[in-house]
């Protein structure tokens, strides 16, 4: 189960990193954060996941919990229709972790949404589609699909012939971020 809770805090912690990554310091330092990368993770906090319905499926290697899914790690949580986790049968890993319908996830000031979120560990991606939405603050990110990279730490945010790329950015909330960067140095 312990991966379960890798997906929940990497889906949580996507929206860092694609709207800037200025914005991030500032929400850390404002949450008090540790100093590190964007998308550090606690892999010692319990992980509490309620929903109206589970079911374990050891024939096709699945976890799966519907109806009113909430996953909360510490300060995180994760919200969303349907839970299921695609472990190996030895279950010493997950494979993949698909969290669908009203897909909401928040940290603090952080936000995502979307009607589907993807975990695959062996790429080390997560994937936000169907209409994902990455706040944090003021600062706005949207697209057709939004793909992070995890062991890179990047994040990709994709349009196509229909749906560009948005982003929103309030410069004044940079500023205050890059300002408090500049005294570290």
């Amino acid at each position: 189960m312990t991966r379960i809770s890798i997906a929940a805090v990497f889906v949580l912690l996507v929206l860092t990193g694609p709207p800037v990554v200025a914005a991030h310091a500032a929400a850390a330092k404002e949450g008090g954060a540790k100093s590190g990368t964007a998308f550090d993770f606690n892999k010692k906090d319990p992980i509490y996941i309620t929903s109206d319905w589970m079911e374990v499926d050891q024939k096709k290697n699945t976890i799966t919990y519907k109806g009113r899914v909430v996953t909360i790690q510490n300060d995180m949580t994760m919200r969303s229709e349907t839970l299921t986790a695609y472990y190996e049968p030895e279950m010493k890993q997950m494979k993949q972790i698909v969290a669908e319908g009203k897909v909401n996830a928040t940290q603090g000031k952080r936000v995502a949404t979307g009607e589907k979120a993807v975990f695959d560990d062996k790429a080390k991606t997560v994937t936000l589609t169907g209409s994902p939405v990455m706040r944090q603050g003021n600062n706005q990110v949207s697209g057709v699909k939004v793909v992070y990279y995890i062991e890179q730490d990047r994040a990709v945010a994709e349009g196509d012939g229909n749906v560009r790329v948005r982003a929103t950015i309030f410069p004044d909330e940079l500023k205050g971020s890059e300002q408090g960067d500049a005294g570290k140095e």
